[in-house]
């Protein structure tokens, strides 16, 4: 287990300026964390990140909470951050009706006695039948389907079906009427408003612009190699792994893999993280902080290129397994090494 000892709470920051990248790749790491673990995954997996409306908060984006690993607001501080960087660009599906006043798309509908205002309405319907060319809806002692009916005054009257008719009626004035009139209600500012009055907002989904796939080296921060190699040795492995800490936090792991041993789980926490500086103690802090909380029987912090000896003294006081290299590639290798000394 890992030695206590000076680590930073709260959000983990990172710092990571990828090898041989163009501006629009720097634009895309000038970013936390959780930034870096949503487009890691928009470049190997999903291509899209799509909405999903949610009566309490509104347009949310799961599969970006799922990666940034914060509150519902921090993910959208993230994604509006990376669309007002170029690194993200807005992509059209729809549009939603939102409050005029705070443009709010979490709206109730309450339908309306056109007459009185009252909600208190009911739907109705009726067979509706043509007698003598008169349209009415029908009685008791009307004969569905017939041909004739006697009226009070003992007359014969001919008798059409012409369908079912569909109303609604107001239990406060008694009126009967065709449609009821629309009205909104904003959860939020509790404006009530008409359809007529109501503003239209874009409902987007959110996907990586053009320049920033096409300039962005994918090896400096693909984690797929190193991934494989646990794959390869039958543990069960995601990216990214949360974990939930003593202090009931969860956190997030660039990969988690995992093995039975006697009934208890054996897990591996890593963290990627790229610089074309040294990197200094703030970085081995961070993962220790994760480290303690969680309790993972190993962590491995993979660093490319390397730490400064300061950190890389910690790490070692620490008893965290670095992994230096030039490549995740490079990397795999070597962490290929240490699992199997390690007997994994």
């Amino acid at each position: 287990m890992y030695r206590t000892g000076l680590f930073t709470n709260g959000q983990y920051q990172w710092q990571v300026c990828a090898l041989r990248m163009s501006d629009a790749s720097k634009r895309m790491l000038d970013a936390d964390r959780g930034a870096k673990m949503l487009l890691r995954h928009m470049l190997e997996g999903d291509k899209e990140l799509a909405p999903e409306f949610d009566a309490h908060v509104g347009f949310r984006y799961p599969l970006a909470e799922r990666y940034v690993g914060g509150s519902i607001s921090e993910t959208q501080y993230v994604l509006r951050k990376l669309y007002e960087g170029g690194i993200l660009l807005k992509k059209y599906r729809d549009k939603a009706l939102a409050c005029p006043s705070c443009l709010s798309p979490i709206v109730a509908v309450r339908y309306l006695c056109p007459f009185c205002s009252s909600s208190n309405i009911e739907r109705e319907a009726a067979q509706e039948y043509v007698v003598d060319g008169l349209t009415g809806p029908g009685s008791e002692s009307t004969k569905d389907g017939g041909a004739s009916f006697t009226s009070g005054d003992g007359t014969m009257n001919h008798v059409e079906s012409k369908g079912v008719a569909v109303g609604f009626l107001c239990r406060k004035c008694g009126k009967g009427f065709e449609k009821p009139t629309c009205m909104h209600n904003c959860a939020k500012c509790k404006l009530d408003f008409t359809t007529g009055e109501a503003s239209f907002i874009d409902v987007c989904s959110y996907v990586l612009a053009d320049d920033v796939r096409n300039e962005f080296d994918l090896g400096a921060l693909s984690i797929s190699p190193i991934r494989n190699v646990f794959v390869r040795r039958n543990l069960k492995t995601s990216t990214p792994g949360f974990l939930r800490g003593r202090t009931g936090s969860t956190f997030s792991f660039d990969l988690l893999a995992k093995r039975e041993i006697a009934g208890r789980d054996d897990f591996v926490a890593l963290d990627l993280v790229c610089s074309s500086d040294p990197l200094d103690t703030s970085t081995v802090s961070s993962f220790m902080g994760k480290l303690i909380d969680t309790g993972p029987e190993m962590g491995i912090l993979v660093v490319i290129s390397n730490l400064d000896s300061a950190a890389r003294s910690l790490a070692e006081l620490y008893g965290i397994k670095v992994v230096e290299a030039d490549s995740t590639s490079e990397a795999a290798k070597r962490i290929d090494q240490l699992l199997e000394e390690t007997g994994r």
